[in-house]
């Protein structure tokens, strides 16, 4: 068949009559060849069917071409233009890009009842459904619509799997497509039974139909349904560089329904200022791929109300990330992993608190400038949770690990102190708790009553050994609650001659080791002790 540019430079050297033999000697035809008048006001429906019913090729020339009833596509037959300026008009008024649209069409703009027929550069305004494809006729299979745009339809483009199983909707490729303010659904797949009470009356859903750059945009206009609406769609219908920019009253720009398996969605676009999320996946639908979904709408990027994780997303969600659920991974091999890393380093002088919001997973933490806190959020508020700490530097000025409104880490707080500590913690909503702790007590430590003003010395229990001299008075050895020093083994020795004791206690003077105040009076008397978090236990002494 000859390029249509070819047929309409030919053209221009005959003359209007002959032009018309000259198309129809090459199976194309005209609207204009059987009384069609395009002018938007004649009634022009039977002049394009009679033209589609007796050639295998239609060409509309540009002007506007009011229609009453469907157009409909037989098996093989083609339906082209000259893109917006060839219009299928399917209500009584023309289209007006300022007004917002009514929808009085009752009928379906065109209608692909068969397969292997195309429709392409086309204007449509208004229509029940601008295209709808079901097989009526036969197998509605490997029909093309490409360079095609739809205003005001009540849904732009249906794929239907109507009621005969061996009349299925397969294979069919729409691209280069624009829905523009729909009342309903921009692409709506589905399946229409003549009875739903018997099963019988039910075909197949739409499978492996491919959409490339088709979108839809509401432009101001209210609409009732979603961007795209799979109702029905099973087993690799794929969607690639689409997009669905909606009014705040749609419900999702990309709804997946019931019985929509195994569907491919690739670098979509949703973009809407309401609530609507970027994708909805609901009614059990499963094994659905999402691949780099970028999603500017006021509601979730994917949104699955029932829970169930069933659908695989990669690099979707952006800028909102993914809530997967209970996602349920059986055997996962990972070649390589990054972690989020942050290094903190308060700047002198240091503040009291520094906090942490866990947008990473790995802190590298340095005292350098001084002692402080690092408080995380609350357990309540990280839920599942991992994050590890790691002291980086030599200074001995230690860093207390605690939380925001709560105890802290195994209902305590926890002391880094050495260069190399290092904590791993998960939060399970209820509390913060320690995964894994290599923090390692420095060695000993010299106390005399410089170190222990009023003569009472509170003891970290941060070191293995406590040289103690009460040379210039008696010193309280004060030690910390149990819970509060989890698995430290020290010793405490008395190292000056004098008289004067070492009274080892717990704070407040609530007992000591095994239960009772321990009192060093002798040069060189030791106690070495243990806390298994319930209590202080004496391993041994002399």
């Amino acid at each position: 068949m000859a390029k249509i540019d070819d047929i309409l430079k030919a053209g221009e050297s005959v003359n209007k009559l002959n032009f018309r033999k000259y198309l129809a000697s090459r199976e194309v035809a005209t609207p204009q060849d059987y009384g069609a008048v395009a002018d938007g006001i004649v009634d022009d429906t039977d002049a394009i069917n009679q033209a589609l019913a007796e050639a295998r090729a239609v060409f509309l020339p540009p002007g506007t071409y009011r229609t009453t009833g469907p157009i409909v596509m037989g098996y093989g037959t083609t339906l082209m233009g000259v893109g917006a300026a060839s219009v299928i008009q399917a209500r009584d008024f023309p289209y007006d890009a300022i007004n917002l649209p009514t929808y009085p069409s009752g009928f379906n703009a065109i209608e692909m009842q068969d397969g292997y027929s195309t429709v392409k550069d086309l204007w449509i305004v208004g229509g029940a459904t601008g295209i709808f494809l079901a097989g009526q006729t036969g197998p509605c299979v490997k029909n093309v619509i490409e360079n095609v745009t739809i205003w005001d339809t009540q849904n732009g483009i249906t794929f239907d799997g109507w009621n005969d199983t061996n009349k299925p909707c397969y294979w069919n490729n729409a691209s280069r497509v624009l829905v523009a303010r729909p009342q309903i659904n921009g692409v709506l797949f589905t399946v229409t039974p003549t009875d739903w009470e018997d099963e019988e009356t039910y075909g197949d859903t739409p499978n492996a139909n491919k959409l490339h750059d088709v979108r839809v945009y509401s432009l101001s206009a209210p609409i009732s349904g979603s961007g795209f609406f799979l109702s029905a769609a099973r087993f690799h219908n794929a969607f690639i560089d689409c997009e669905a920019n909606l009014h705040p009253s749609a419900q999702a720009c990309f709804r997946l329904g019931f019985s929509t398996d195994e569907n491919r969605i690739v670098n979509f676009y949703a973009e809407s200022l309401g609530l609507a999320p970027g994708i909805q996946i609901d009614n059990g639908s499963t094994n659905t791929s999402i691949v780099n979904l970028f999603s500017a709408t006021g509601g979730a990027a994917i949104w699955d109300p029932t829970l169930h994780g069933e659908y695989q997303a990669y690099n979707a969600g952006f800028p909102k990330k993914n809530f997967l659920k209970d996602s349920h991974i059986t055997d996962l091999h990972i070649d390589a992993m990054t972690r989020g890393t942050e290094f903190i380093d308060p700047p002198d002088p240091v503040p009291t608190d520094v906090n942490i919001n866990l947008d990473k997973t790995f802190y590298l933490v340095s005292s350098f400038n001084g002692a402080y806190n690092l408080v995380l959020p609350n357990a309540s508020d990280a839920v599942g949770r991992w994050v590890t700490i790691k002291k980086s530097d030599i200074r001995s000025n230690p860093i207390t690990v605690k939380e925001q409104d709560g105890p802290g880490p195994d209902d305590r707080e926890i002391v880094l102190l050495q260069k190399y500590d290092t904590l791993t913690l998960v939060s399970n909503g209820a509390g913060w708790w320690v995964v894994q702790d290599n923090r390692m007590p420095e060695r000993d430590v010299y106390v005399d009553n410089s170190a222990a003003p009023g003569g009472t010395y509170q003891a970290s229990m941060l070191h293995r050994l406590y040289l103690v001299s009460a040379f210039e008075g008696q010193i309280i050895f004060e030690l910390p609650e149990p819970n509060q020093a989890v698995g430290r083994l020290a010793t405490i020795k008395k190292i000056d001659p004098s008289g004067n004791s070492v009274k080892i206690q717990q704070a407040g003077g609530s007992g000591g080791p095994d239960a009772q105040i321990f009192t060093l009076l002798t040069h060189f008397a030791a106690l070495t002790i243990y806390s298994d978090g319930g209590q202080w236990v004496v391993l041994s002494g002399y």
